[in-house]
């Protein structure tokens, strides 16, 4: 299947081609990180306090024709630790979306690589960590879609990933695959009104055999009330099922802690139905914006087990000059499952990181931050707390442009 993938990959980019291009663009920058962390992994015992410095080197890139058009990004990220060199990082990411238009339709396909570790882009993700784990995902997959009429448009949609863990025995991460299948039908019913249904369908093997396939059905819109106020919300149902076989390895947790593993004695199925939903509201103002949004879906990213997230969210920025800025942006989460395999994933997550930003030259950005993140377990009352500090230099190049 992997290989498959990557033969999609390379045969629509010849298609799409640059025989016809009529415009490259590339973009690159570099970044520069120093900063201090009181408790690196966000453990409840055994925190790691450190200095880190990295240096992050990016580029990103497209072309574009009339018909079609590839755009992508590679993205470096050199991570070092004084406390111990073995938790020095090396991150890469590679990303290529592609599509070409015809009279009435779009097809395209898009696909990523990613090597890198676990706690950052998963908490994030679903306010669920085990442990800090490196990892390498590849993601890809087509899409379609064909406008009925001026007024109504059709979609559809397939993306695979492929997630291996790196050295991770003990830790309760599981490799796995994830397959997901999406449809959605829009109407636009005024300039201001846009009314959508979504269908998707999520599969899910990982290699402690633990299958799960998640439907879910939602309708919405979105409205402009304004040129400076809009706002969305999207609501329904979703059915999960999740299988595991006798030879599962359950992991036991003392809070953040694996302490150890216990098989099943028996075949495991279980069923489950909810409700999820995805809203946001932002509002630009004449020196910033804000933006509040609320989310409930069902998550795969962790090891192929479904896990309910439950999000809000509010992020912020105020300009006081053209050159400074100041923002702030909060995030809770609530991560459950009513699953008896892994009910003692169930826990909440906080992170607030204000930071302020002065461009004080061109193509320069100097920024400061500070990070403060939270973790409660439901099977313990203690928790696990982590501040960090940064100081990050910037520079972008100017963009380089090239058409024929």
């Amino acid at each position: 299947m992997r290989l498959s993938v990557r033969h999609s990959i390379f045969l629509l980019l010849l298609g799409t081609g640059a025989v016809r291009a009529a415009e490259w663009k590339i973009e690159p920058s570099v970044t520069a990180r120093a900063g201090y962390n009181d408790n690196l992994r966000l453990n409840i015992d055994d925190e790691i306090s450190t200095v880190e410095t990295a240096l992050s080197p990016s580029v990103v890139f497209s072309m574009t024709t009339p018909e079609s058009g590839v755009s992508g990004g590679l993205h470096l990220n050199f991570r070092r630790f004084e406390k111990d060199s073995n938790l020095d990082e090396n991150n890469v990411s590679f990303d290529l979306n592609s599509f070409h238009r015809m009279e009435r339709s779009q097809v395209g396909l898009n696909a990523s690589i990613i090597k890198d570790s676990t706690l950052d882009s998963q908490l994030e993700d679903t306010g669920v960590v085990f442990d800090r784990v490196r990892r390498v995902q590849l993601n890809g997959g087509p899409n379609w879609s064909y406008n009925i009429n001026e007024l109504t448009q059709v979609s559809l949609g397939y993306g695979y990933t492929d997630v291996r863990y790196l050295n991770a025995g003990g830790t309760g991460f599981t490799d796995f695959t994830s397959h997901n299948f999406q449809s959605s039908l829009s109407r636009i019913i005024n300039e201001r009104t846009t009314l959508s249904v979504f269908l998707s369908h999520n599969r899910n093997d990982n290699e402690n055999g633990v299958k799960s396939n998640t439907s879910n059905l939602q309708g919405g819109f979105s409205y402009q009330f304004s040129e400076t106020l809009s706002a969305s919300l999207f609501a329904g149902i979703r059915r999960t099922e999740t299988d595991a076989s006798q030879n599962t390895l359950v992991p036991i947790f003392s809070g953040d802690t694996i302490i150890g593993f216990t098989p099943l004695n028996q075949n495991v199925s279980n069923s489950s139905s909810g409700s999820t939903f995805n809203g946001n509201i932002r509002k630009k103002f004449l020196r910033g914006e804000t933006s509040v949004s609320a989310s409930r879906n069902i998550s795969n990213s962790t090891n192929g087990v479904p896990i309910q997230v439950t999000r809000v969210g509010w992020n912020s920025q105020y300009r006081f000059t053209e050159l400074l800025s100041a923002s702030l942006s909060v995030s809770l989460y609530q991560s459950k499952t009513d699953s008896s395999i892994t009910s003692n994933l169930n826990r909440d997550y906080y992170d607030i990181t204000p930071g302020i930003r002065w461009s004080f030259r061109q193509f320069w950005d100097l920024s400061a931050s500070y990070h403060f993140k939270k973790q409660t377990f439901d099977n313990t009352s203690d928790d696990a707390t982590q501040n960090a500090a940064y100081l990050t230099l910037s520079y972008r190049w100017p963009r380089i442009a090239v058409s024929r």
